[in-house]
């Protein structure tokens, strides 16, 4: 399976809840038609700032070494999950699925996405491709969910196979025992090349502006883990004291050059096989 995350910027014209509203609504419903898609998902930053949800005390204790002005280099970030990476740079051709007078026909705005770049983001998506570890299986009800994305970087001296080793194995064992979780994804960036066919030659991804601001923003962290729980009690709790939030602690100061918590407004699209 490969599985590509995208972050956009909202367009300066577009309020947060407008660019959340466009996305959801008009954005996405392309989105999901993208051909042999197997999985797409919206992740919207939400409007509540992550100390009011997890408190101020307790983020500061969890926080270290966050990127400055992180929240003014992204309003949100899609996934995008196909079987291989011919399916992927192939999805964005016309769809046969447009009802017409003599059956189905070809909609040719599939192949642009709905064809609203310009008017919905800042420039171009940063889209890279993602080395995905299901430490637990989502298991989604039928209502929303309290989602916790956890952004991390690894130390220098560090070497990228261990760190992806230590973070997938002892430290997302540990993680997968907080009470209530339910479900946590970890995504390590890797350096596959998913935007040159993905995206027009003239975008604004490829030139020099923009291959500085892309590296800017991955410059703070190397992975994403995603949680999943019914409320953000489950996580306060866990964190706040215990032998769990100890051992949990002790591993971050050692695994982590910067590790830092936002918490998201997803949207399930496809949903992920």
């Amino acid at each position: 399976m490969l599985k590509v995350f995208g972050f956009v910027t909202r367009h300066p014209r577009l309020s947060h809840d407008e660019y959340r509203a466009a996305h959801v609504g008009y954005h996405n419903s392309f989105g999901r038609r993208l051909n042999n898609i197997r999985g797409y998902l919206l992740n919207v930053a939400s409007n509540t700032p992550i100390e009011a949800t997890l408190g101020s005390d307790l983020v500061s204790l969890l926080t270290k070494n966050e990127q400055a002005n992180f929240d003014a280099q992204w309003d949100g970030w899609g996934q995008l999950l196909f079987d291989n990476y011919t399916d992927y740079i192939s999805a964005k051709t016309p769809a046969r699925d447009r009802a017409g007078p003599n059956g189905l026909g070809d909609d040719s705005m599939v192949a642009k996405v709905g064809g609203d770049f310009d008017t919905l983001y800042a420039g171009s998506p940063f889209q890279f491709h993602v080395d995905e570890h299901v430490a637990q299986p989502v298991i989604r009800p039928e209502r929303k969910l309290f989602k916790l994305a956890q952004f991390v970087k690894r130390p220098a001296d560090l070497a990228p196979e261990l760190f992806r080793a230590y973070l997938t194995g002892q430290y997302a064992s540990l993680a997968t025992e907080i009470p209530g979780l339910r479900g946590m994804v970890i995504n390590l960036r890797t350096n596959l090349d998913v935007m040159t066919k993905f995206f027009a030659d003239g975008s604004e991804a490829f030139t020099p502006a923009g291959t500085v601001r892309r590296n800017e923003f991955y410059s703070g962290w190397d992975a994403i883990a995603e949680y999943w729980f019914d409320t953000p009690k489950n996580f306060v709790t866990a964190r706040v004291k215990g032998n769990l939030n100890t051992q949990l602690s002790e591993l971050e100061n050692k695994l982590f050059d910067a590790v830092f918590y936002r918490e998201v407004d997803e949207t399930v699209a496809v949903l992920p096989k």
